[in-house]
């Protein structure tokens, strides 16, 4: 999964269709293709989240 790290530089040089083909190739759509320690930051994450907004089970 390793893509190309783009600069601001970088895509503001491009056209608007280039910059739109970059976004459109980074978005992922099948979690398959994600890095496992991306998932486990974001599961922690949304977990956190959870703990720290839900009301305590009465």
């Amino acid at each position: 999964m390793a893509q190309k790290v783009w600069t601001a530089a970088e895509l503001e040089q491009l056209s608007p269709a280039e910059q739109d083909a970059i976004f459109t190739a980074g978005i992922v759509r099948d979690l398959a293709d994600v890095p496992q320690e991306f998932l486990a930051r974001v599961r922690a994450r949304l977990e956190d989240h959870i703990a720290g907004t839900e009301s305590p089970a009465q």
